[in-house]
């Protein structure tokens, strides 16, 4: 029961990102620059991220910026991509099919960042499971594109 709350905030995250798509594409309409959307996006993200770090007290870890290896402050640069790409697609070929992909790219990723411990992360093997996985998502795109 302890584990339930590690399960629906990225559950309640990943229903924010299919909401988050269409909306920053109605921002690209407003501001006329899909790259300008994607920017406000993040400042509202960051400004409800730093006032939450404030709230609850930690403000003081923003101090602690420049400690780690190079590649933990990519995340930024990787929700950049997910922003642009999705507010970009899902107008073209609708939410579904480019959660979908976002979906199978996550994937495909997360097993080999499992199979590889790259990240720091454990390693758990690439077993027949995550490979019928991964086969499904694909499945679930290839359907879902040719109606596109």
């Amino acid at each position: 029961m302890d584990r339930i709350p590690y399960i629906l905030l990225p559950l309640l995250g990943g229903a924010l990102i299919a909401a988050q798509a269409p909306i920053n594409a109605r921002l690209r309409v407003v501001v006329g620059s899909p790259i300008a959307s994607a920017a406000l996006s993040f400042v509202v993200g960051t400004i409800v991220l730093v006032v939450g770090a404030l709230v609850v007290g930690q403000g003081s870890s923003l101090v602690n910026v420049g400690g780690g290896p190079w590649w933990a402050y990519l995340g930024g640069l990787c929700g950049a991509v997910l922003v642009f790409g999705t507010l970009v697609a899902a107008p073209r070929v609708g939410v579904l099919t480019t959660f979908v992909a976002v979906v199978l790219g996550q994937v495909v990723l997360a097993a080999a960042i499992d199979n590889f411990g790259w990240f720091g992360q454990p390693v758990a093997s690439f077993g027949w499971d995550r490979i019928l996985a991964v086969v499904l998502l694909l499945a679930s795109l290839a359907l879902l594109v040719r109606r596109v």
